[in-house]
Formats: structure tokens, C-alpha cells, sequence
């Protein structure tokens, strides 16, 4: 069975609210802005559950706004926890993202393919060795602890832990509402490239 697309004029009140702050928010250049006839498959299924989904965009807009955990630690954890939970199309989203922020293509190659990366760079290795640890124990190792909090310090740890929760969340949504990528998905990309590095993306859909 799958999720019922949902239009505007069937919401109610949180659901519009939900609806209105996609498309006409920082959002509304990918999401389809004022026009928008539909919502991503993503958001669509959040739709069942509004003031779940507001919560979740809070918690992604605070991430991308931090500092102690950089875009290129962020996009790795993006990468590795969508391969991990088989999300394979926010896995692939997120791609041209993790290159803009420096990811190598190796690194992202073989995190794709269920391989350990060949890492160069120690922090690097040290965020994936938790992230990966978080999904499979629920906690960490304390050598790697150490590792993390001396690479990002203990804000930087509490931010690892909300960003891999955002995309354990994002990755059972994608799996369970069956997400796909739109066949008529055209944001602009700077704009994209823009958005997931937390920088301003022009006025439009603000």
C-alpha cells in the first residue's frame, strides 16, 4: 500500500501549516514553491504526522548551522548512514553535496559500495569509525570517544549524535514511504549545493 499523496485543499490546519512553511520557506526552490501541486515523497509522508515533520526541519536547520561539526563531516555522516540503512535514493541525493564540501571521490565511492574508505584524512576516519559504531551498538567505543571529542570537542560529539539521528529518521522514512526522486525534479543545483552547506540561497523562497 502506498502513502496517499496528499493536496492542499485535503490538509488540515497543522498540515497546511506544514505544507505552507515547505513551499513558501527556505524550502520552496525545491519544493515546488507557491505552485506546488504535490510535496516530495519525503515531506509528503511527514504530512501524516505535521508537527513531527516541523520538528525535524528545526533540527536540520540547527545542524547546518553549527560550526564544531563542518559541512564535509556532515555530508559523511549523510552518506554513510543512508548506505548503511539502505536509503540508497538519499544516499545518492546527497552525492553532489558531499563533493562540494571536499568529500573525495574515493571516500564516497566506497562508502556507496559498502566498503571501508580509503581515508587520507584522520578526522575523516574518525567520524565515520563513530558514526558507523553509533548504528551498530548505540554508543561508542571509548577510544573513539576520545578520538571525537579531541576532533570536534564535546558540542561537536552531542551535534554527531543529532545529525546521524536526523538521517536515521530521514532513512526509515525513505524506506518505509517508498521515496523516490521526482522525475520532474529540477532545483537549481548552486542552490542545492547551497542549502545542504547552510548557506543563504538568494531570496527566492524566502
Amino acid at each position: 500500500m502506498e502513502f496517499p499523496v496528499l493536496m492542499r485543499d485535503e490538509l488540515d490546519a497543522e498540515q497546511r501549516s506544514l505544507w505552507d512553511e515547505l513551499t513558501l520557506g527556505p524550502r520552496g526552490f525545491y519544493t515546488g514553491g507557491p505552485d506546488a501541486r504535490r510535496l516530495p515523497d519525503l515531506y509528503n509522508a511527514w504530512l501524516q504526522f505535521p508537527e513531527f515533520g516541523k520538528l525535524i526541519l528545526r533540527l536540520g536547520d540547527e545542524v547546518r548551522a553549527r560550526t564544531e561539526l563542518p559541512g564535509k563531516f556532515r555530508e559523511l555522516v549523510v552518506l554513510t548512514t543512508s548506505a548503511l540503512l539502505n536509503a540508497r535514493v538519499e544516499y545518492e541525493f546527497h552525492v553532489p553535496f558531499a563533493r562540494n564540501e571536499g568529500l573525495p571521490d574515493a571516500v564516497i565511492a566506497a562508502i556507496g559500495a559498502g566498503t571501508v574508505p580509503p581515508f587520507t584524512d584522520d578526522a575523516e576516519r574518525i567520524i565515520y569509525e563513530a558514526n558507523v559504531q553509533f548504528l551498530r551498538t548505540a554508543t561508542l567505543a571509548e577510544h573513539t570517544r576520545g578520538e571525537v571529542v579531541q576532533a570536534v570537542g564535546f558540542r561537536g560529539l552531542v551535534q554527531l549524535i543529532a545529525v546521524i539521528s536526523l538521517y536515521v529518521i530521514t532513512a526509515y522514512t525513505t524506506n518505509v514511504a517508498r521515496v523516490r526522486l521526482a522525475e520532474d525534479f529540477s532545483a537549481d543545483p548552486v542552490k542545492l549545493k547551497d542549502f545542504f552547506a547552510g548557506r543563504p540561497v538568494g531570496d527566492e523562497g524566502h
